[in-house]
């Protein structure tokens, strides 16, 4: 099998949302937030780490087989890069627009900067069109 361009990319997607949302998470439990705020972030910090776990399995799947990731593999990669990229556009805004301490809002873009740049290598990387687009390994020919 030949090399994987979306391996490492989706991997290392999965694992930076898994510690900056794991991380969220763990930080609700002391910072106060309660009503819509302490919804939304749940919902973000699930959702973003059923996405970096539903890609962990693919890879691996993959991997176990000894297939590159095909077109459906780009599919939710593309789909959890693009959620990461809106994720954090809205949050970053809204974070600057929300008078938080400098220290705050520096912290948070980086985060978000590092989020998009790892979202948008992955996004490139993924395999795209229909089953004649996939590597031959990813579709079993």
């Amino acid at each position: 099998m030949r090399a994987d361009p979306l391996r490492r990319p989706a991997l290392a997607l999965a694992a930076w949302s898994a510690f900056v949302w794991g991380n969220r998470l763990n930080n609700l439990r002391t910072d106060g937030s309660e009503g819509a705020a302490l919804v939304t972030s749940l919902v973000l910090s699930l959702v973003s780490l059923a996405a970096a776990v539903a890609t962990v399995a693919v890879v691996i799947v993959a991997w176990r087989r000894g297939t590159a990731l095909g077109v459906g593999a780009g599919r939710l990669v593309r789909a959890f890069a693009g959620w990461t990229v809106a994720v954090w556009i809205v949050r970053a805004v809204d974070i600057v627009m929300d008078w938080r301490s400098i220290g705050f809002v520096v912290v948070h873009v980086a985060l978000a900067a590092v989020s998009i740049a790892l979202a948008a290598w992955a996004w490139r990387a993924a395999p795209v069109g229909d089953r004649a687009d996939a590597p031959a390994e990813a579709i079993g020919s």
